[in-house]
Formats: structure tokens, C-alpha cells, sequence
């Protein structure tokens, strides 16, 4: 057997590439290749276990545990190539890395890290935060974490901090901590593809690293995943949170909040007003990543795509800021209480969230 160990990083794509492989599992595994599935969501309850976060996702620890084991059982049954992995596994430790493969000693394993531009995942990161309940103006995640970032070596008894972004977008750390465990050379890097390429050109730079043929799967089968809200939308988002802060538990708050209002109702109301990264952080952005293609160009990671993608997209001097306000019309407050009532009474009532999208 062979495995093949898919481990983000988060908003690259990876819903698409997991949605993909669940929904062709059968055409894989006529082409010899297994995506196993052991119960749904297994795949993200083991990496949950492994990074040992499962109070962050609203998840007992009883319902996490066991999982891992189960997915590798399954995976060893296997005589050729298995895909396995989650993007929440982007951040492990070198101690969780090593936990994650210890199932699979004596087993070649290719890791492969999928890593988007700076600019779009500012703006990606900074929304995504909101969908998770955070309250905060992309200006005050601006301060607080892209401009915080003290690096990778300098931890808090050193003054240091590594803000979560940084933690979870720095794709040349993620190559250093899976090489601690697996040869560079076996560390793929899958460069994503420019605005506006079609989806179908991430699955055949991820099936290049995988070493399997693209065609085995319809990449066209599932939608891109994930829809961007708009600068007016996250504005709301932002002010519904705030009414809803400390009134929901975890479990509630992303099933009702992040799945249905955020990624339905709000998704809905369209994105073509969506938010990016300010011209004022490109200088920022692109030393970053010239110092980590440095490192990339000194190393025997192979790289799928040009490393030229990489560089960041940001708007124009003149663009809008990813800062808006609340649209006219719209009520945090009412849309806050009926979450509320929905929580405590079962009913949805998606038609009254939809009217006060915009008042």
C-alpha cells in the first residue's frame, strides 16, 4: 500500500478536494485507489482527535475518539494507493505528526500541502474567523494578527507571539513540521491555481503529487464549495455575533449560525461585493512569501504549479476596504433573536432570516 496524506492548508481548496473524493470514492476504488469511509465526518473527527481540538468544532471527546484507528484500520486493507486527510491537520505539532503516522511504519506515505496566495487568504481567514462567531473589523485583524507576527522561533518566554493566521497560513512551516517526519522530497507542495481558473486544475496538480491518474474522477462532479460572502454580508455577520456572544453553545452556534445563516441565508444573498485584501499590506505580504520561496527553492519538495501563484493578490489603491457597514434596512438584533427562538424551539424559519438580510 501506498499512502497518500492530504493536510490543507485551510481555505485552499480543500473542501472542494474532499468533497470530490467522497462523492467519487466508487470511481477511485475501480482505479484501484481507496478513500475510505468509515462513518460520515470520519475523516475530520480523526484529525479533530489528533490535534486534540474537539471543544473548538462544539464535539464531545467521545465522539472523536477511536476514529483515527479506525480510518488506518481501514486504509491497511488496502493493497495500492489510499487518500486520507483534513486540512485541520495543516497545524499539527511535530509530536501530532508523528501521532498521525505512527499507524503507517514501514508504509511510504506522500504528504501533500496545498497553499494558496497571502492576499486572498487574508481576507478568506479573517471571513472564515466571522463565520466561527469572532467579532472583529478585517482593521482590527489587520493590527492584531497579520502585522503581529513575531515568527516561527520566538515563542511567548521570548516576547514572541505567532498569531492563528500566521500558525495556519505559513505553508513553509507545514512543509518543515511534515518533513520532520516523511523526506522532503515525499512533502508535496500543490501551488492553488489563479483567480478564476477552473476548480478542475487543483484536483490535477493534487492528483500529480497523489501520483495517481486525474481521470480516474469527473472533477467537474461536485461545485466549488465554501461561497464567499460579501463586504455588506460579513458586516452583518459581524454585528449578529456580537448580539448572539455567550448565548449559544459551540454545537448550536455552527449549525445554525456559520452553516445555515452564514453559508445559506447570507451566501444567498449574493458576494459580488467581496472583500479584499488592502493594497496597503502587499509589501507586507509578498516579503513574507519571498522569504518562504527562499526557503522552498533550498529544499527537495516538489512543487505541483508554478511557485509564481504564490505571489499575493491584493486590490488596487482605489479599491474598497473589506470594512463596510451594516446594509440599510437589515437588523442584527431581530436576526440574533430569532436564531435564538430556533434554537430553543426547532422550527427554521430561513424566510423571516431572509427578509432581514437586508431589511
Amino acid at each position: 500500500m501506498r499512502v497518500v496524506l492530504h493536510v490543507g492548508l485551510p481555505k485552499t481548496g480543500t473542501t472542494y478536494l474532499q468533497s470530490l473524493l467522497a462523492s467519487q470514492r466508487d470511481a477511485l476504488r475501480a482505479g484501484g485507489v481507496l478513500h475510505p469511509f468509515v462513518r460520515p465526518g470520519a475523516m475530520f473527527r480523526s484529525a479533530v482527535e489528533l490535534r486534540g481540538s474537539h471543544a473548538k468544532f462544539g464535539l464531545p471527546e467521545g465522539d472523536v475518539a477511536g476514529t483515527w484507528a479506525a480510518v488506518c484500520e481501514r486504509a491497511r486493507e488496502h493493497d495500492g494507493p489510499v487518500l486520507l486527510g483534513h486540512e485541520v491537520l495543516a497545524g499539527a505539532t511535530p509530536a501530532q505528526v508523528a501521532a498521525t503516522l505512527a499507524p503507517f511504519a514501514g508504509v511510504e506515505v506522500d504528504v501533500v500541502v496545498t497553499a494558496r496566495d497571502l492576499g486572498r487568504q487574508a481576507t478568506a481567514h479573517w471571513q472564515e474567523e466571522v463565520k466561527l462567531g469572532d467579532t472583529r473589523t478585517f482593521a482590527a485583524f489587520e493590527a492584531e494578527e497579520l502585522r503581529a507576527d513575531t515568527g516561527r522561533d520566538a515563542g511567548p518566554d521570548a516576547g514572541g507571539r505567532r498569531p492563528h493566521f500566521w500558525h495556519a497560513q505559513d505553508w513553509g512551516w507545514a512543509l518543515e513540521r511534515w518533513s520532520s517526519a516523511v523526506p522532503a522530497s515525499r512533502v508535496h507542495l500543490v501551488v492553488c491555481p489563479e483567480p478564476g481558473a477552473e476548480p478542475a486544475e487543483l484536483w490535477r496538480r493534487f492528483a500529480a503529487a497523489a501520483r495517481i491518474d486525474p481521470d480516474l474522477v469527473d472533477a467537474d462532479a461536485v461545485p466549488p464549495a465554501n461561497p464567499s460572502l460579501g463586504r455588506s454580508e460579513v458586516a452583518l455577520l459581524r454585528a449578529v455575533n456580537a448580539e448572539l456572544a455567550g448565548r449559544l453553545d459551540r454545537d448550536t452556534y455552527l449549525r445554525l449560525v456559520k452553516k445555515e445563516y452564514a453559508e445559506g441565508v447570507l451566501a444567498a444573498a449574493g458576494a459580488a461585493d467581496r472583500p479584499r485584501t488592502p493594497y496597503r499590506l502587499h509589501d507586507l505580504l509578498a516579503a513574507t512569501t519571498d522569504r518562504w520561496s527562499a526557503e522552498l527553492a533550498a529544499t527537495d519538495h516538489p512543487v505541483h504549479g508554478d511557485p509564481v501563484g504564490l505571489r499575493p493578490v491584493v486590490g488596487g489603491p482605489d479599491d474598497p476596504d473589506p470594512d463596510a457597514p451594516v446594509p440599510p434596512g437589515a437588523d442584527p438584533a431581530a436576526v440574533a433573536r430569532d436564531l435564538l427562538d430556533r434554537a430553543g424551539r426547532g422550527p427554521r424559519r430561513r424566510g423571516l432570516l431572509r427578509r432581514r438580510v437586508r431589511g
